[in-house]
């Protein structure tokens, strides 16, 4: 394992402004609705914001990369787990890169991507190895 980090409390959603309207949900949604493109990275920036903090202890990761990424939740609801998981993963992949921890989020540096799903504290778990 190259890396792991449980990251607590991830938040569920952006408010962007006062009515409910403004109130955007951070899931694959976001990116497959009719949002508009300034209003999408406005919401996937405070996403980036949230995690910042909790990635400055990443090393740089290299190429031939396995990607995992978990949401554990301790709320009884049923969610499509690829929905929440695709999210963060779009969003990791490209604070990674912008940090310079990994080259680029292409094909040539990471291999494969697999979601998990655990119960407990609300958190993300972001784990990287090397293929």
């Amino acid at each position: 394992m190259l890396y792991r980090k449980v990251i607590p409390a991830p938040i569920e959603k952006v408010e962007l402004g006062k009515n409910k309207k403004s109130t955007y949900y951070l899931t694959a949604n976001l990116f497959y609705s009719s949002v508009h493109y300034q209003v999408r990275k406005q919401v996937v920036d405070k996403a980036k914001e949230f995690l910042l903090p909790h990635l400055q202890d990443c090393p740089v990761l290299g190429s031939n990369l396995s990607i995992s990424i978990g949401y554990r939740t301790d709320k009884k609801s049923h969610f499509d787990l690829d929905n929440k998981a695709f999210f963060w993963q779009k969003v990791l992949c490209d604070l990674l890169k912008r940090m310079g921890k990994i080259e680029d989020d292409s094909v040539k540096h990471i291999q494969q991507i697999h979601y998990f799903y655990q119960n407990g504290e609300p958190s993300i778990i972001l784990q990287v190895n090397k293929l």
